[in-house]
């Protein structure tokens, strides 16, 4: 008797721990459009674990993903415009997604008229996009994402923002405030005005020390976790290290980073007013990144930089699942497998098992054939 009280009571114990994994998993269980791209109208339910969106391509694969990141940001990620979503000879679209977290079903809508934007979650009005932000958290990796680290400083300024804003209201607010301020402050310069620029100089500069400070702490993270993944993903054992660039080090606390840049700021003001716009700040900072001490821009295949991409946003995945209260964020790839060989290609989906949700898009409806897991396949064109 007292055999069979133990073995129940490890069940029960067992049972009790999946419940709340399964609690922390973050799960988008159906998605509509309306009128969005090229989707007059559809409805999809996914499975918890994998979902392959498989066809043609130009037959709206990538769509279907870009809806999911309206829901996780607002934005898509290939277009800043809301009327290039909508529908050709429609005024609208509509998103509504029903996802499960901590255990809870919860909605989500999100609709844009001419000039109106208007999201709800649950029934309540959302005034702004830094209140979306965290709801539905995720990671998208696209083929274009090779220019995060072979492109332009602002592509990994943006994904150093996009990931801790997710997380941290307080740096949305600081992000927003930071923008506004540089924008009064260039638009002073331009018209060589100094009698208000101090006090745009104050806010910026409050607002360029926090910025600073969470981009440095968040770089230490993911270096160890980007570390990790890189071998992971490419069998290789080179180090790869991430150098956050910035007019002020990482040791500094904030008030020391604030009193730099006020410095700077003043430094350069005259020159400054000669061009037009402020040359030092958050703005300007870069994320660089080395493998085996060489700038991969330079240095590095381009199977390397896909695994170095591909590790990176893997430890953003890992971070966001820290910090985000133990959720598991969702996991998206656009056209996986582009430029990888087949070693790194298994590699990525051996990794893919264990982040919780994955929706992965692909002209191949056998790709995930020796995958043991709960999977669902979408066969694009839904309609003609």
């Amino acid at each position: 008797m007292s055999e069979f009280i133990r073995r129940f009571s490890s069940f029960c114990n067992y049972a009790d721990a999946l419940v709340r994994r399964l609690n922390r998993i973050m799960t988008l269980r159906s998605l509509y459009l309306q009128h969005f791209r090229n989707y007059e109208e559809a409805y999809l339910e996914f499975s918890p674990q994998f979902n392959l969106i498989c066809g043609p391509n130009a037959k709206g694969k990538t769509t279907l993903l870009e809806a999911i990141h309206c829901l996780m940001i607002g934005r898509s990620f290939r277009t800043s415009h809301y009327p290039d979503l909508i529908q050709q000879q429609f005024e609208s679209f509509f998103l509504e997604a029903q996802f499960y977290k901590h255990g809870i079903e919860q909605t989500l809508k999100f609709g844009f008229h001419t000039t109106d934007r208007k999201i709800i979650y649950n029934s309540t009005p959302l005034a702004t996009l830094s209140n979306l932000l965290g709801l539905i958290p995720g990671v998208i990796i696209t083929p274009d994402d090779v220019q995060l680290v072979k492109g332009s400083p602002q592509l990994r300024r943006q994904f150093l923002d996009i990931q801790i804003a997710q997380v941290d209201p307080l740096y949305v607010h600081h992000l927003n405030r930071y923008g506004r301020a540089l924008k009064q402050r260039n638009h002073l310069l331009k018209m060589k005005q100094q009698i208000s620029i101090d006090s745009w100089e104050q806010e910026m500069t409050h607002s360029a020390a926090y910025l600073i400070q969470q981009r440095y702490q968040t770089i230490t993270h993911l270096q160890n976790l980007a570390q990790k993944y890189y071998h992971l993903l490419s069998g290789e054992n080179d180090l790869l290290t991430l150098e956050y660039r910035s007019i002020a080090n990482s040791n500094l606390s904030i008030d020391e980073i604030k009193k730099l840049l006020v410095k700077q700021l003043c430094k350069n003001r005259q020159r400054e007013m000669q061009i037009g716009y402020t040359l030092s700040g958050p703005h300007k900072d870069d994320l660089f990144v080395a493998i085996g001490g060489r700038d991969i821009r330079y240095f590095a295949s381009e199977g390397q930089q896909r695994s170095c991409v591909n590790a990176l946003h893997f430890a953003e995945w890992s971070r966001l699942h820290q910090r985000g209260d133990g959720d598991f964020p969702l996991f998206m790839i656009d056209d996986i497998g582009m430029s990888l060989d087949s070693n790194r290609k298994d590699r990525l989906v051996e990794q893919l098992q264990s982040v919780g949700q994955v929706f992965l898009t692909t002209t191949d409806p056998k790709f995930l054939d020796h995958i043991d897991a709960d999977k669902k396949i979408f066969t694009l064109p839904f309609y003609n």
